[in-house]
């Protein structure tokens, strides 16, 4: 079944037994501009009381605050950006009659001793939920004894200590330290909670509002600290202390409607799992409350807002799924999955009641529906697709395979075939960026144009992914390039055995982490590819470190990436460019925060003094994430004309 609904039309029929099963029909290949115009919708929220919608719709290269009436239909824009200088980072609704909205964008600090760094900020406002409605600040600009907050939308609690008030974290009184403060979503009016402690960068506060638990952060030793407040004592005591990459390490994910029971993330048999804390008793004893034999469990957990209990946790194995351990939250998914069987169904949203709910439905072949459900009458109703006309007609699944590296650790990937393909064809290897984050079964914007263009496209989750367990994560720790690198390497060997790439017809292709990785495969094993395309890629190990020296990371990116300045120099793309063979795309924006664009200026001069074979294309004001749509548009044509000359099919 295909959709095409419009998001103003709201009401339609009800849809029983969806069916998103992929057609095997071929289709021609979709005009580039499908691609990268990225996302149509995001961040769909109800109204506490059910009655509204917000989201952010990208129009072009705006994108605007939509906002839409259940009961009427109608439709107003807010306000809107087009994504150059700022960008929307969030929207919430505070209340039912006002939003809270998050305003990210890049700015230079002063650093001391005449220097300066280019950070991301953000700053909070709030709006009346209608048409006319102007920005109010949440946040007034620092006096002359305060600091000016860089991150300023925190929201550590909505809707308290009544609907018009709201709980929000702010380093304002000492850099790098909350405060809580109480702010008035109307009137923007501030008042102190709980002021800053030396030994705490942020607070958790429990389902009553109450302070009750806080994370300090030792910049020099990399340590992190967790301290919690008993119910009915007044003594803060320490629960966890661990070093950056220990398998001690603990994450917070929320308390139960008991302010005793605090939920957390920590390692059990080598990987990540769920317990439940009590945190009124002296040894802290911990429940495991849900764990995964195989995959880390990670993610946000789901509470239930009428008993302020949590019922699940949203989480990523093999099925992308929501796992449930309260038995009327189990029966409400399996009867949303039996109505909707062929796609991971995520109930995102509830109202207050509980009776109405959204479901974002996604899978390799379908990149995201949003729909409306309503308990009282078992109705769903379809609201939006996330990218209009991609669907099963055009997109392909992905398959998950496992192989051995050489040195006998199994390292899985995620292998997207053309419709149609059969014997070894051309190959785009496209390691994901982090490098710790992971590439799952799930569609991506890159992928999906890759093999619609007619690539197969191989996704490795090498050494020092996310989601495999400690163990497998630290081995990349202070190893960039190493047998990170070589996971790669013996994935692409892997499908050329297996007669599924054809060995003259491969490039290697990444962003981030991803496009130092492309670099490197062009230097270290410059016949196993036709060419290699880096956007904004490291290319100097030892220079990417240090530009986290005015940063409180630093010593952080210093265990992450190495100490080691012999073993960061050999490691580097830049060093090697003698040993490079084959073509060379290099694209990177002047206003990357996260890699500073002279890392990509380092290389291309390596290049141009070897005479090799190259495109260096300098975005201007472009970002790490390509937030402005022209910015999107001039990667992807330049991606789609170096394929075109260089791996032709």
């Amino acid at each position: 079944m295909k959709f095409s609904l419009a998001l103003a039309i709201l009401l339609s029929a009800t849809l029983p037994m969806l069916s998103l099963a992929a057609e095997t029909t071929k289709a021609e290949p979709l005009p580039l501009e499908t691609f990268y115009r990225g996302e149509r919708i995001e961040q769909l929220s109800l109204s506490p009381n059910g009655k509204r919608l917000i989201a952010l719709k990208n129009l072009k290269e705006f994108t605007a605050i939509q906002l839409i009436d259940l009961e009427s239909g109608q439709t107003v824009y807010l306000a809107k950006t087009d994504n150059k200088k700022y960008r929307f980072a969030w929207v919430r609704w505070a209340n039912n009659s006002h939003l809270l909205v998050s305003f990210r964008f890049g700015a230079v600090r002063s650093v001391g001793l005449g220097r300066a760094a280019k950070t991301h900020e953000t700053r909070l406002f709030a709006m009346e939920a209608k048409a006319g409605a102007e920005f109010m600040p949440m946040v007034k600009p620092a006096t002359a004894d305060e600091y000016q907050s860089q991150f300023q939308d925190d929201v550590v609690k909505f809707r308290f200590p009544d609907d018009d008030h709201f709980l929000l974290g702010l380093d304002r009184q000492m850099a790098g330290h909350d405060s809580l403060y109480k702010i008035n979503v109307k009137t923007g009016n501030a008042s102190l909670v709980k002021k800053y402690r030396i030994n705490v960068k942020s607070w958790v506060v429990d389902r009553q509002g109450e302070p009750r638990a806080s994370v300090g952060y030792d910049d020099k030793s990399t340590e992190t600290s967790i301290r919690v407040l008993p119910p009915g004592t007044e003594s803060w005591q320490e629960l966890a202390r661990w070093p950056a990459f220990s398998d001690k390490a603990i994450s917070i994910l929320g308390f139960g409607k008991d302010p005793k029971d605090l939920y957390i993330t920590a390692v059990h048999q080598g990987r990540d799992a769920v317990f439940k804390v009590d945190i009124s008793k002296a040894d802290f004893p911990r429940q495991l409350i849900l764990s995964h034999p195989k995959y880390d469990i990670a993610g946000d957990l789901i509470y239930s807002s009428a008993r302020q209990e949590p019922v699940g946790i949203y989480f990523n194995d093999e099925s992308s799924d929501s796992l449930y351990w309260d038995q009327e939250f189990k029966n409400f998914q399996a009867g949303l999955d039996a109505v909707l069987p062929d796609t991971v169904n995520y109930i995102t949203q509830l109202s207050a009641d509980e009776r109405s709910y959204l479901v974002y439905a996604s899978n390799a072949t379908t990149p995201g529906l949003y729909l409306l459900g309503n308990r009282d009458d078992k109705s769903l109703t379809l609201l939006s697709e996330t990218y209009p006309g991609l669907n099963e007609d055009n997109l392909v699944p992905k398959q998950r395979i496992s192989y051995k590296a050489r040195d006998g650790l199994e390292i899985e990937g995620f292998l997207s075939t053309p419709k149609d393909t059969e014997g070894p064809s051309a190959l785009i290897v496209l390691p994901h960026g982090g490098p710790f984050t992971q590439d799952s079964n799930s569609f991506d914007i890159f992928s999906a144009y890759l093999v619609n263009k007619g690539y197969r496209v191989f996704q490795p989750n090498f050494r020092g992914s996310t989601g495999y367990g400690h163990e497998f994560l630290s081995q990349a720790v202070g190893k960039y390039g190493m047998a990170m690198q070589d996971d790669i390497t013996d994935g692409v060997q892997h499908l050329i055995q297996k007669g599924i790439a054809d060995p003259k017809r491969i490039c290697i292709m990444g962003a981030s982490y991803g496009g130092y990785a492309a670099l490197l495969g062009a230097a270290r094993t410059p016949d196993l590819y036709q060419c290699s395309i880096s956007f904004a890629g490291v290319t100097d190990l030892e220079e990417q470190r240090n530009s986290y020296r005015n940063f409180t990371s630093y010593n952080l990116a210093k265990k992450q990436m190495g100490e080691d300045e012999d073993q960061l120099e050999e490691n580097s793309p830049v060093n090697m460019v003698d040993k490079i063979k084959i073509p060379v795309l290099l694209l990177h924006g002047t206003e990357d925060r996260s890699v500073p664009v002279r890392q990509a200026r380092l290389m291309a001069s390596e290049l141009a003094d070897q005479k090799k074979v190259f495109q260096y294309i300098e975005i201007e004001e472009g970002t790490h994430h390509l937030d402005y749509l022209p910015h999107r548009k001039q990667t992807f044509e330049a991606i789609d004309q170096f394929l075109n000359k260089y791996l032709p099919l």
